[in-house]
């Protein structure tokens, strides 16, 4: 018997990563823009991100011009103070595709199958959200239009956490424990030599 297969093309779903953090336990740099060594986080993301989505949007809210010289979509998060949901919303209005891959853009090794691995419960759902070792990635997720516009009314209504209307909604996440160490955030100074080490290394090794 033939399985089932389960397939959001790439031409259908858009990717946005959200580049308005404001770096407080990393003295207030603009993440997404830091140097790993002979590429910047954001850099690394478009890569991986790239083949998997059919275009992309940059939410940012300072540096502007620096995201906009990427050569995508760059859409300013004019409420910065009101957390990356706030960014979510504002992006939302520009996303032609009936899906959207959302991820924070301090995530410098985001998996290269990650639309493949959610795809099939964003099919069953309207939305997929990864759990890595019991620990839910909430601003990651894939989302169809419906769940979209779920999320931005949850916005507009007052709600400021993305993990709060996953909860409203009851949506179990997905196991990607197996890919944990592709799901490093660079938080902290620790988790930012971590990043560099790892990047030196795997560019040694394509050398």
């Amino acid at each position: 018997m033939v399985k089932e297969s389960f397939v959001i093309e790439k031409a259908n779903i858009t990717g946005i990563i959200l580049c308005g953090g404001r770096g407080a336990r990393l003295s207030g740099l603009d993440k997404p823009l830091i140097d790993l060594g002979s590429k910047r986080i954001v850099d690394c993301m478009i890569e991986r991100l790239s083949d998997q989505v059919c275009d992309l949007i940059l939410s940012c809210s300072r540096n502007v011009a620096l995201y906009e010289a990427l050569g995508y979509r760059v859409v300013v998060d004019g409420e910065p103070s009101e957390g990356p949901l706030a960014g979510l919303h504002e992006s939302f209005s520009r996303v032609e595709t009936e899906w959207v891959l959302t991820t924070p853009g301090d995530v410098p090794f985001i998996p290269r199958s990650l639309v493949d691995r959610l795809t099939e419960d964003a099919l069953s759902r309207g939305v997929s959200v990864p759990s890595i070792q019991g620990q839910q990635q909430n601003l990651c997720m894939i989302l169809g239009t419906q769940e979209r516009e779920s999320l931005s009314e949850f916005y507009i209504k007052g709600g400021r956490a993305v993990k709060e209307w996953l909860q409203q909604h009851s949506i179990p996440a997905t196991d990607l424990s197996d890919m944990a160490l592709d799901f490093l955030n660079v938080n902290t100074m620790y988790e930012l030599n971590e990043a560099r080490s790892r990047f030196a290394l795997e560019n040694k090794s394509a050398v």
